[in-house]
């Protein structure tokens, strides 16, 4: 699968995952979304903190829901800062 990270970077990745962002002591601030690259690293990224819970996570599982369906999205225009 293939996602598009920003403008003229296109990754090449094997899984993603949709987790909720936990800070300690089981409070949760945001959703992250993890991409697993073909040589093992993991690309971190986190919704903006000004979006709900409820928002950021449908729109994390719109996202990877698109990208398994197709094999390729577009994450650039996601509201988003990479870990």
């Amino acid at each position: 699968m293939r996602v598009l990270l920003r403008s003229g970077v296109v990754k090449e990745i094997i899984s993603a995952e949709v987790k909720p962002m936990d800070v300690g002591n089981g409070e949760i601030f945001g959703t992250q979304v993890n991409f697993i690259t073909p040589d093992g690293n993991t690309l971190e990224y986190v919704y903006n903190e000004n979006l709900s819970l409820e928002q950021s996570g449908q729109m994390a599982v719109e996202f990877i829901d698109k990208l398994y369906k197709n094999g390729f999205a577009d994450f650039s225009s996601e509201p988003v800062e990479q870990m």
